[in-house]
């Protein structure tokens, strides 16, 4: 190595050895700068604070925050090498923490929730005497920003939020004064205030949301609001006395409920027509023209005009509201020869034209898909045997097709025929019709209209709608596609924008505002923060009733307080859309208030878990509705019995009261008596429209109201304790049993088609279109109040479509409990498929023959009595074979010959 080599070598080290004493030199400088130890005092700080954070539940505000407030300093942690010793550390801590939070805050708040239901142990086993189970411990230490709970039927929700309340203050020392505790009733509200004040010692005050609104108000404005509690008046006021003055409207009346009321079904999309006669059984089949004759008569005994479908109603309502005279069902003046025929008798004949209306029902390609292949074929036949018959007489017919119904476009293609014909149009004075059907008759179907009309308002107001809300929803109707639906939905928004600005005014003209403007205002104040709040949590009861008008309310006083929020509610259980409770609140909970703890309380108290089962099973048919799995260790067979009658619903009633004393074995028994409606325990009444049966028994039966209270008395057995209720006042009740006494399928029955109209949908966040999904959960109310076992009463005839449900998919035995005949083992209809064939009497010559029991829906007959004991189906057809003669004797031959020659024979022995 040469002398120069070594001196470069040497500068070399020289050279390093200066540069790292630099280095290290400002290393040793930067760590005592003011930059480094604050930095190093920013990382311990956040280990502190998430130590800090660690003692108590983490919400997913706390961590949110924690993120944004700490980004930059993870970035400036990224660079471990400007780190030493215990900040090297804590910076690497930071590191993992930060990058793996939403991890390690589920892995803490976990820790922590075991910690304090451990530490606790003593404190839940003992909440007003009771000991809360694993998951209401949850719902309680659980202290998320906002807390659902799902609490099922009888599952001790109260008992959660009271343990919810007393932890609050005892074990985290919150103030009482900043609880707000919310239920939905007074009658509610003073329970909880019960439970809570009295017999757990804390002073919190649980206030219903009127109370709230009243207090926030008057806290802002330095006085209290003059509240309307009338609205039912004021828009009985509007249909009584302001439409009558107003012939647009009256004729807008009319027509919705001429054509409109019911809502016809898509034939298409039935598997049978017996399916079409179940949807119909509650459509009122007489027409105008009849009523209207019939109060004439001053309600005489003669037989009114009934037509057989909806679509026939419809059309006979379309021909005289335009002032069009028709006959129906006149015997057709010439004779046919085909002896298989009856005597034909065309669905209308209009008299000032000679002219025959017949309604036809089949599809746009002219077929019946609804119907079995033979009786396809026969209706076709029919069809073309009465064109062909016209043209031989030389008559004029004109035909309409049930398509035009399902299409939507009826009204005009009735109408072009009808003016094709030089029929002329002249529509009555619909005032004078208005007055009479709806005022002066009290017609029960106007009433239930009235009750949607307001339901309407409600939930319009609920969401804060102004008028200029209806002309939105007129753009909006204008791109159905569905005439009909179309029209209807126009028709209503034309009947019920007047009379909601009527209604508006009427609070106006008596300085008056309601429910849902006094809850409106008081979002208002509490967002524009004209009234000072502190509250640290907001605990809700009953969310499944919430409207959008409470929900606003709580989220503008959490937004103003930071406070947290815990709704506990049951969602299976949501049955106040008339008051403007709106489901998808609690069904799309995260949607309305952010992210949420949802947690499940699913131990029941009260059923037992083959009624959990049931009805679970019932109300999860509707796929909107979350999904529950509640247990109970009770144990009960047959908690729900169904008990059929023919006419006498009284001997089936009492068969049920006997099933229960002999359940009991004593006369003491508590029996809940549930009706769809107030006016249900009418049928106890002798000379009441709704009773079943005026038979002596009902003298046995005593109705008694006292006070508002409802109850019946039995004289056989007198300390019987039977009360009754509507299934919307059990709604949080319970009782030993339960008997359901309007179990039919009718319009006002169990379901009531009235209430569910989808007309709703307009008003509501995100409308259900499962079919009857209130009335659906309102039944699951109904079946679940009892302890042991529920009673349903229902006719055999007309069985509510939620009782063939439980039959067919639940497998519960339909017991008929009458001494009347019975017919649900006789053979179906193979007509409608869904009908039973039974004996009925020829009023003229008193000869028996078979008929169906969905008339007069279906009109299937047969001759053949002995079917009813010898049912051999036809192979070929799935008709009945019967007994004939020929030249040979005796043979089986098929009751749809000649269209099915099908024949057996009869072996001789």
């Amino acid at each position: 190595m040469t002398i120069d080599l070594l001196m470069i070598l040497a500068i070399l080290a020289v050279c390093m050895i200066i540069i790292v004493g630099g280095i290290q030199i400002r290393k040793n400088k930067y760590y005592k700068s003011q930059d480094y130890l604050s930095l190093v005092s920013q990382i311990n700080f956040f280990i502190t604070q998430i130590e800090g954070c660690r003692k108590d539940y983490i919400t997913n505000s706390t961590k949110q925050r924690l993120l944004s407030d700490n980004e930059q300093l993870r970035k400036r942690c990224g660079r471990k090498s400007v780190f030493k010793g215990e900040a090297l550390k804590n910076a690497k801590r930071l590191i993992d923490i930060y990058d793996n939070l939403e991890d390690k805050v589920k892995e803490w708040n976990k820790e922590y929730i075991e910690l304090e239901m451990s530490q606790n142990g003593n404190f839940f086993d003992d909440i007003d005497g009771k000991s809360l189970d694993d998951e209401q411990r949850l719902a309680v230490v659980v202290d998320e920003d906002n807390n659902l709970v799902i609490a099922g039927a009888g599952s001790g929700k109260t008992l959660t939020i009271s343990g919810k309340v007393k932890y609050l203050v005892d074990r985290k020392k919150i103030n009482s004064e900043e609880i707000l505790l919310l239920s939905f009733t007074r009658k509610a509200a003073n329970e909880m205030q019960e439970r809570i004040s009295e017999r757990l010692k804390i002073n919190v005050e649980a206030k219903t949301f009127h109370k709230l609104g009243l207090e926030i108000i008057s806290n802002a404005k330095g006085y209290r609001p003059n509240i309307n509690s009338e609205t039912d008046k004021i828009i009985d006021q509007y249909f009584r006395n302001e439409i009558i003055s107003n012939k647009s409207l009256v004729d807008s009346m009319l027509q919705f409920f001429s054509y409109y009321l019911n809502i016809p079904i898509d034939l298409d999309k039935v598997e049978n027509l017996g399916e079409a006669y179940d949807y119909y059984k509650d459509v009122d089949h007489e027409t105008i023209k009849s009523k209207i004759e019939n109060l004439k008569r001053e309600k005489c005994t003669l037989k009114g005009e009934r037509v057989k479908s909806y679509e026939e109603v419809v059309i006979a309502n379309f021909l005289y509201m335009n002032g069009i005279n028709y006959e129906y069902e006149r015997v057709y003046p010439f004779k046919q020869q085909d002896r298989f025929r009856k005597q034909y008798t065309p669905d209308f004949y209009l008299t000032d034209y000679e002219i025959y209306l017949e309604h036809f029902g089949i599809s746009r390609d002219n077929r019946v898909p609804w119907l079995s292949k033979i009786e396809e074929k026969k209706y076709l036949d029919g069809v073309k045997w009465k064109r062909e018959f016209h043209k031989e007489n030389n008559t004029h017919l004109i035909e309409t097709y049930s398509y035009y119904f399902s299409e939507g476009k009826f009204f005009t293609e009735l109408e072009k025929k009808l003016q094709i014909c030089n029929v002329i149009f002249s529509p009555i004075d619909c005032t004078d019709v208005y007055k009479k059907l709806f005022l002066e008759n009290n017609d029960k179907h106007f009433n239930e209209l009235k009750k949607l009309a307001k339901t309407f308002v409600d939930l319009f107001k609920s969401r804060g709608f102004g008028e200029e809300q209806f002309e939105k929803m007129l753009l909006e109707s204008s791109n159905i596609k569905n005439d009909f639906f179309r029209e209807r939905t126009k028709l209503f928004i034309s009947i019920i924008k007047p009379l909601y600005e009527f209604y508006q005014e009427e609070l106006k003209r008596f300085e008056q505002i309601d429910f849902n403007d006094m809850i409106n205002m008081a979002s208002n104040f509490v967002n524009d923060n004209l009234v000072k709040l502190n509250f640290k949590y907001i605990i809700v009861d009953e969310f499944q009733d919430m409207s959008v008008s409470r929900y606003k309310l709580i989220k503008s006083i959490r937004d103003n307080t930071g406070a947290k929020t815990m709704c506990v509610g049951d969602d299976w259980q949501s049955v106040y859309r008339f008051t403007g409770s709106d489901i998808d609140l609690f069904v799309n909970f995260t949607n309305y208030f952010g992210y949420t703890e949802i947690l499940k309380i699913q131990n029941t108290y009260r059923n037992s878990q083959e009624l959990i089962n049931i009805a679970g099973n019932f109300v999860m048919q509707n796929p909107k509705q979350i999904k529950k799995d509640l247990r109970s260790v009770k144990r009960y067979n047959n908690p729900i019995r169904i008990f059929g009658y023919g006419n006498d619903f009284i001997q089936a009633f009492i068969a049920a009261v006997e099933e229960i004393v002999k359940q009991k074995e004593n006369i003491y028994s508590e029996i809940m008596l549930i009706g769809r409606t107030n006016y249900d325990i009418n049928v106890f009444v002798k000379n009441k429209e709704e009773t079943a049966s005026n038979n002596k028994q009902l003298d046995d039966f005593k109705v008694i109201n006292k006070d508002g209270q409802v109850s019946l008395i039995y004289k056989k057995y007198p300390n019987l304790m039977m009360t009754f209720l509507t299934a919307h006042g059990a709604k949080g009740l319970e009782s030993e049993y339960v008997i359901i006494i309007n179990m039919e399928n009718r319009l006002l029955g169990f379901p009531n088609k009235i209430a569910d109209d989808p007309l709703l949908g307009l008003v509501l966040t995100d409308a259900d279109p499962f079919s009857f999904a209130e009335e659906r959960r309102l039944f699951y109310v109904a079946i679940t109040r009892t302890q042991n076992t529920t009673f349903l009463i229902t006719p055999q005839k007309s069985k509510s479509i939620f009782v063939d449900e439980l039959i067919k998919k639940q497998d519960i035995v339909y017991e008929f409990k009458t001494d009347e005949e019975q017919i649900l083992h006789n053979p179906n209809c193979p007509k409608c498929e869904t009908g039973y064939l039974i004996i009925r009497e020829n009023s003229i010559n008193n000869s028996k023959f078979l008929g169906c029991s969905n008339y007069p829906l279906c009109d299937n007959t047969f001759k053949n009595v002995e079917i009813l004991n010898d049912h051999i189906k036809c192979s070929k057809c799935g008709g009945y074979m019967v007994k004939r003669h020929g030249s040979y004797g005796e043979f089986y031959g098929c009751t749809n010959y000649p269209v099915c020659t099908n024949t057996y024979k009869i072996e001789r022995d």
